[in-house]
Parts: C-alpha cells; structure tokens; sequence
C-alpha cells in the first residue's frame, strides 16, 4: 500500500481557511440575475418587482430611503426640519414629546422675506438653513440660531437663462458648493457658501430632486425618468441607476427610516416615548401607522461568483456555509464548479448543467447557518453558483457564505486501506466530515474562550428562551447586580468599572460614582436633544456685556447621608438661631416606667443606649434620589435596589427616594436632591387632557374674544379668567 494514498498531514493549527463573501467584505460576484443585495446590510435576496419597494426615482425625493425627503433636512444626529407644503411653515421635530412643532416668526403665504410662495426643497449645512421658494424664484437662507434671514440667492441676469429660474430642490458638494436644482430650465445652478453663483449644468431635465453621496458623486431625479442621472464634481454624466441597492454603499446610514409610502419612522428619534412615531411629510403624526406594504419578488434568481482561487495545486474544496434565513419556500439551492485553470465567465456560464456539481438545497433554517459538502473534484479554482428560489411573496436571505478549504479529514488518522481507492476515500471523508464538523467547532470553542472573561465581547443574552447570559455570569465574578431590565451597554459599562471602584467601594464617592453610571449622567450626557429655544425669532444682540463666565460640570449629589441633619446645639459652641435644635428625653419617644408609660403614646425599645439617642435618629442612614423615571416599572426598581444594597455599607441603611420635576413646600424642599427645576410643560386643551399635577393652561392668542380662560400675567379667577 503506498503512502501516497494518504491524505497529507496539514501543519498545525490542523483547520481550513476560508472565502468570506458578504455585503461589507464584497460578493465577488460575477453576474447577478434577479439577486441584488439589500441597501442596508448588503445581505443578498430576490429582486422585488416595482411598486413594491422604494425606488431610486420616488416622489418624496429620499432617494429609496438613502436621503431625507426633499422638504427636510437634518441637522446633526437627532434635529429634524421639514416644510409643510400645505401650510407653508417649517415645523421642527422636538424628540422629547415626540412631535412637530412650527418654527414662529416664519412661514405663511406671501412674498415677504420670511414667507413663501410655494414649497420647494430644504437644506441645512454649517449651522445655515436653506429653504427653495419656486413661486417667488428664490432661495432664503436663515441661521438656526434665532432664525434670523440672512438673505436670498437668485442667479445673475447674465446666466443665460431661458425662463425664470424655479428652484426646487437643494444640495451639498464638496469644498463649500451648493447645488439647487432648477426645474423650469433642467439645469442645476452652483453657489458658493457666500451666495456667489458660479456655474450650472443643464440638459437635465425637469429637476425634481438633488442628493450628493460620500464620494462627491451628484444624483439628479428628473420629472418623468425611472432612473437617475449619475454626475460627477464637473457636471458629467457618468451613469444611471434604478434601484437603490446600486448605490446604496456610498451613502451612510440615517437615524430615521422612510417606508415605500414616504412616511417617517421617527422612532428612533424619540425619548422616553413608547408610542406610534410615523409622521406625513406634513409633521402631522398617522395613527393608527399605516400596514407595510406587501413586497413583490422575483419567484427565481440567480448569483455567479467570481473564480476563488485556493493557491493550492488539486485542493479538495471543503464546504460551503451559509448564513441567514431561509425556509422551505424561501430556498438556496448551492452548485459548485472546479477548475485547474482560471476560465472565463462566459465560458463557465456556458457550461451544461452536468458539469455542475454538490447541487445541495437549503432546509428552513433560521438563527443558525447551514451547510453542505463541496462535491466537485479537485481544482486550483472554485466558482459558486447560488439559486434563490421563492413563492414570489418572501425571498431567502443570504447575509454571508463561507467557503472553506483544503479538506482536512479525519481519515489521516485511520489506516492506510480506507483510502486505497478515490471512492472509499471520498466516502470515508464524506462521512468523517459529519464528526469533524462537530469537533471543530468545540475546538473553535476552545480557541475563543477569551472572550467569555472580556465584558465587552461576552454573551448577553436577555431572554429567557435560550442562551447563557455570560455577562451576568461575569458579573457575580467582580460582585457586580446586574439587572436583565437594564441596557446591554450600561450592563457592559457596570461590569468594566467594578474592578476600578474597588477602592471606592463601600464609601459614598463610590456609590455615587456607580449611580452615575447606572443613571447614564456624565459631563456630556444630555437630558434631550431639544436645546434650542422655541419662541426665540431674534439672537441676542452682540456687545451687550462680557460673556457669561464658563461653567464647569459637577456631578449630581444624589446621595443625603442623614448624620448632616443633625441640627444640635453644643454648649459653648451654639446660638439659637435656625441652625439650632434643643431636644429633650422625648426626642425618640422612649417608655420609661419610672416616669409613667402611656399605652398607645409611648413604645418599648429594647435596642441601643438611651443616653444616645439623640445620635442614633439619624447614625448610619442615607437617602438615595434619582430620577422617577429610572424606577418607573418594578423591574428597574428591583435592580436599583439590589445594587443599593450589593454597594452599601453592611452596617447601615438606605432610603430610596423618586424624584418629580416639582418643587413643592413642605414636601418637597431641598434643591437638587428631591426638588428638580424641570422643563417648562406643554399647556393642554380643556376637555381633551385631564387636570392635574404640573398641568399649565396654554395661554389665549390675542384677538381671541370667545375663549373663556385666559391665562396670563395678569389673570384674575372670576373677571380674566372664567372656568366653565
């Protein structure tokens, strides 16, 4: 028997290596048939047929949900504007009630400098807001900042234009251009951040929207076109494009998501709210939300990759595995073809179907990848051939294939005779691969167990279905309460500053540092993102005094520790005043039966020393105060109180205290600790809100003669202000 028949021994580590093919590393695909990967994870899929799914050419001018809208823009992470186009006023998105809310001192139909004629489309870059006024063929420009006008673009008589000039969409360009689509001439005007117009591209079209991706490349929409035009910085046009997914890898992700009927999910947006967040491109909220509409696939498609090249002389290609969801109508039915010599594309798609080889079908699977043996024979090259089959009303996903070589089987440790001949070898390795598949990944296991001891990589799994949430497991390890009701970054964050407040543990500068954390408040924490001024239509006047002295962060107290109540006066040391307490053997109350007990009024107390008492009221006792809305659900009040108790000292004991933005006399009294100065309400509606708590009635416009409450500076219960 010759050695040769053996398979050779790999060096260590004894594992393949692999082709990963995916949306962030590449497909290296070679044709595409009715597959295109998705405009957001890459993952490849059916093509969905039109009307069915966002298009490049929508009406709103997002682009297939690349861009926001043409009539909003953004601002930063999380300030959204928008002009209604009806009532022909910028509304301003504020995150905190979740809803749209008019700017003032702007807007209304008219020519004025402040007004509009007819909407166009909106931008922001560099802390100016430009707004495109087709009907008064113009484009204001106003600062955020107070909203104050700074003038208006128009180009100049010599620009050549046959009809006055509408623009109706607005664009940003490197190195400070601006772009504004003008719709009466096709063309697409080029301004300066000064205002300054420079030059302007035409044989465009009907412009309806501008969009500018990552790479400077210009997007023009054109009324009565499927597709786009595709120009670069000088104005060429170098392409078009239909479906999003061609170009969606040079745009980057949007905080917001914008479905096939142009409404906005502004969930994402939202703080503290648990409600509907879709929006019109009015502002106007739609509830209830209104159904995804029912995608439309291709029923068969199918996916080439490029040759894959193993470097290896007759390498006996391993498996394919594949990651994503798949069912038994949704399948993925995998070919393989080898080869010794890099061919073409077009001669391997040429090839019969008999020269196709493993032909393994996809089962349902979800969560967990599947995969198949490489049946082909030995080659230096591996081209993959996917088919994705559907019933026309769902799609396999396809998020990552892994193809692994050379074929390391376990046979090399069996004798020689089980594989004499090619068939016994392939059917020894075949059946192996079953085992070895098993044993490989307890071994990669092995290899990554690091990763269970890091609490930035260890599972966390929260729910009770299945998984090993390793992170509270690590938790117990540093004697760290973890709570499942907390975020998965505030339960990372909690498990990698344990070790460093060890030697702050079990003093209030350690406790607070931990409610710090745990309450997500720190130098650049934010209470929202609404930090502008609503009503503010002018900036305050420059010169009027020195700057306001620069005010450094300091961190909440929100621990009292009760010893500081204490408000005795020592002798030689005192004064009465209101810092000074006399008390008397009546301070706690206590039964003494040569000075007669009353049943009912005084009590037994067995504990401590009578001679102190006076100390003890208030001796190892604290108060904890946190915000009301960190211990809302019983869940997040189980887990605040049982890290309290993990953080506290064993000989003392602790009060937790709610606090509401309230500031009441007599109950609530000590600022900063249970008394919060809160953000000013919204007023309500009589008749649509009940009145309570923190309840502000909205004030009367003027001119108003019917309304029977009016509230104000000056009201007056029963000649003002009438409650009906």
């Amino acid at each position: 028997m010759s050695p040769t028949t053996l398979p050779p021994l790999p060096s260590p580590p004894h594992d393949p290596t692999w082709w990963r093919l995916d949306g962030r590393t590449g497909w290296r695909s070679a044709a595409l048939e009715d597959v295109e990967p998705g405009p957001r994870d890459g993952a490849l899929g059916l093509t969905q047929l039109p009307g069915s799914d966002l298009w490049l050419a929508d009406p709103n001018g997002s682009f297939g949900g690349l861009v926001t809208p043409t009539n909003a823009a953004l601002a930063g992470a999380c300030d959204l504007y928008l002009v209604d186009a009806v009532g022909l006023q910028l509304k301003r998105f504020d995150p905190c009630d979740c809803v749209f809310v008019s700017v003032p001192c702007f807007g209304g139909a008219g020519s004025g400098p402040r007004q509009l004629e007819r909407v166009g489309g909106i931008g922001i870059c560099k802390g100016d807001l430009y707004v495109c006024d087709p009907g008064n063929s113009r484009v204001a420009v106003f600062a955020l900042d107070g909203y104050v006008l700074r003038g208006h673009w128009a180009p100049p008589a010599n620009a050549g234009l046959a009809q006055p000039w509408e623009p109706v969409a607005i664009a940003f360009a490197r190195h400070g251009r601006v772009l504004v689509g003008d719709s009466a001439n096709g063309s697409l005007h080029v301004f300066d951040r000064g205002g300054r117009w420079l030059e302007s591209f035409g044989g465009l079209g009907a412009v309806r929207h501008v969009a500018v991706d990552c790479r400077g490349r210009i997007y023009v929409s054109a009324q009565g076109e499927d597709e786009v035009r595709i120009l670069d910085a000088g104005g060429v046009e170098v392409g078009r494009a239909l479906r999003p997914a061609e170009i969606a890898e040079h745009f980057g992700a949007l905080p917001l998501e914008i479905d096939a009927a142009g409404f906005l999910h502004l969930g994402a947006l939202c703080a503290n709210w648990d409600g509907d967040a879709v929006f019109d491109l009015r502002g106007d909220r739609v509830s209830p939300p209104p159904p995804a509409p029912q995608p439309v696939f291709s029923k068969q498609g199918f996916y080439w990759s490029e040759p894959l090249d193993s470097k290896l002389h007759d390498c006996s290609w391993h498996r394919v595995e594949l990651h994503g969801a798949f069912s038994d109508v949704a399948r993925v039915r995998v070919s393989t073809f080898t080869s010794g010599t890099a061919l073409p594309f077009a001669h391997v798609a040429q090839l019969p179907e008999e020269a196709w080889a493993t032909r393994q079908a996809t089962s349902d699977v979800v969560g967990r990848p599947w995969d198949c043996l490489v049946r082909s024979a030995p080659g230096r090259f591996l081209w993959l051939r996917l088919e994705l089959m559907g019933d026309g009303t769902s799609t396999p996903k396809i998020d990552a294939v892994k193809v692994e070589y050379p074929r390391i089987s376990l046979r090399r440790y069996l004798p020689a005779v089980f594989g004499e001949d090619p068939t016994s070898a392939d059917f020894a390795d075949r059946l192996l691969a079953i085992f070895d598949t098993g044993l490989r990944g307890i071994e990669s296991e092995i290899d990554h167990q690091a990763r269970y001891f890091d609490p930035s990589a260890a599972p966390a799994n929260r729910s009770s279905g299945g998984g090993v949430d390793f992170l509270s497991w690590l938790a117990s390890w540093v004697g760290v309460s973890l709570s499942v009701a907390w975020p998965e970054s505030l339960r990372r964050r909690l498990v990698r500053e344990a070790v460093p407040g060890y030697a702050l543990r079990g003093t209030r500068s350690g406790l607070q540092r931990r409610l710090l954390i745990l309450l997500g408040m720190g130098p650049r924490a934010g209470s929202c993102c609404d930090a502008r001024p609503r009503s503010r239509c002018r900036p305050v006047p420059p010169n009027c005094g020195p700057p306001p002295p620069k005010v450094e962060w300091s961190p909440p107290p929100l621990i009292l520790e009760h010893f500081r109540l204490r408000r005795w006066m020592f002798l030689g040391a005192g004064r009465l005043g209101e810092q000074a307490r006399l008390w008397g053997r009546r301070i706690v109350n206590r039964s003494q039966l040569d000075e007669g007990a009353e049943l009912c009024a005084t009590r037994l107390d067995t504990t401590r020393d009578p001679h102190r008492d006076p100390f003890h009221v208030y001796a190892h006792r604290f108060s904890v105060f946190v915000p009301a809305s960190c211990a809302r659900t019983k869940q997040r009040r189980v887990g605040l109180m049982a890290m309290l108790e993990a953080e506290k000292p064993a000989h003392t004991e602790v009060q937790l205290e709610l606090v509401e933005p309230r500031f009441r006399i007599g109950f609530q009294s000590m600022i900063g600790l249970d008394s919060v100065v809160g953000r000013y309400p919204a007023g309500v509606t009589l008749g649509e809100a009940p009145l309570g708590a923190a309840t502000v009635l909205q004030g009367v416009p003027r001119g108003d003669r019917r309304a029977t409450v009016r509230v104000g500076d000056r009201s007056r219960v029963g000649s003002t202000t009438k409650l009906g």
